[in-house]
């Protein structure tokens, strides 16, 4: 197997570059300082497309302008605007550019970067939401810069419960940041039954660019943190409909999520294959079955289903 994205150490270094050979050497280092996730090319995995996913040298400048912020947040000075500003306008431009996103799990970066790759990938879902929701540009920037800071209180407290409260005191320290978005790092762990923090807001009193905020920060920790499948974290997302934000948050989440991403090993009810890329339905991929060689659109046979995902053969796999 040959690494199709390339792997970065906590100084966004590359460590080994695309076309690298995957030895067990390798695999040994990369599980010491944290990574992972890997993206591989082997035989089952050519012609896969991966148009739904950043790539990974913007992800990787975006991680950087997060985590220059917490720097400057740390030393209490003013936080690099007009970087964040730019940062927020180009995942702006890579959301309008999709119709729906493949998040890179931060878990495929060194341990030191991954809170500034949750961020990133916190914003990155946000945006979307924002935009099947028919949010304006003035609203998506809002959303990009509220969520892409929305942890940044934790460079002053370790306390969870305490970190929203100073998160929006940075913001609010920094006047060209709209108060709307120091209100989203304020309420995202605030939920529409009244038992989130720090507040404890319920229903009409949780925002709702907030409430986006929290759905992209739960399905990201689903995804990167607790490992869950992408079509799991977004059922268990369903689940917390109407008690943790709303419906129509719900659903246009869902329609910008997809269930079975690119390089997904699959068991259909007719047999075993690949999902090579996404048409139409971000639930329903085009798969191509493994003995038949040929590929077939889920979204066109609708008797056609996915009984279990092959964990192990995943082409982005665990180590």
């Amino acid at each position: 197997m040959e690494l199709a994205k390339p792997v970065y150490d906590s100084k966004r270094r590359i460590l080994l570059g695309v076309g690298s050979k995957v030895h067990l050497k390798y695999l040994e280092k990369l599980d010491q300082i944290g990574v992972k996730y890997l993206f591989v090319d082997d035989v089952k995995s050519k012609g896969i497309s991966l148009d739904e996913m950043m790539d990974m040298p913007t992800w990787i400048d975006m991680i950087s302008i997060v985590e220059q912020a917490f720097e400057a947040a740390a030393k209490d000075e003013f936080l690099p605007l007009l970087e964040i500003q730019k940062a927020v306008k180009k995942l702006i431009e890579e959301v309008k550019q999709r119709n729906a996103i493949v998040l890179i799990p931060t878990t495929a970066v060194d341990r030191a970067l991954i809170p500034f790759a949750h961020m990133v990938n916190v914003t990155l879902i946000a945006l979307q939401i924002g935009k099947k929701l028919g949010y304006t540009n003035s609203q998506l920037n809002d959303l990009g810069i509220g969520c892409l800071l929305h942890d940044i209180g934790k460079v002053k407290t370790s306390i969870r419960e305490d970190h929203p409260e100073s998160g929006f005191n940075i913001i609010r320290a920094n006047r060209e940041i709209s108060l709307m978005s120091a209100h989203i790092a304020y309420q995202h762990h605030e939920t529409l039954d009244g038992e989130g923090f720090p507040r404890k807001l319920a229903q009409d009193q949780v925002l709702e660019l907030a409430q986006i905020c929290s759905i992209a920060n739960d399905y990201d920790n689903f995804i990167s943190l607790e490992g869950l499948l992408p079509h799991v974290a977004l059922e268990k997302i369903m689940t917390l409909s109407d008690k943790k934000y709303g419906h129509h948050i719900v659903v246009a989440f869902s329609k910008g999520i997809i269930s079975y991403p690119p390089g997904t090993n699959v068991q259909l009810n007719i047999g075993k294959g690949i999902v090579t890329r996404i048409q139409s339905n971000p639930h329903r991929p085009v798969v191509r079955l493994h003995q038949l060689q040929k590929e077939i659109d889920l979204n066109e046979q609708p008797t056609i289903l996915v009984e279990v995902v092959l964990n192990e053969e995943e082409e982005m796999s665990k180590l």
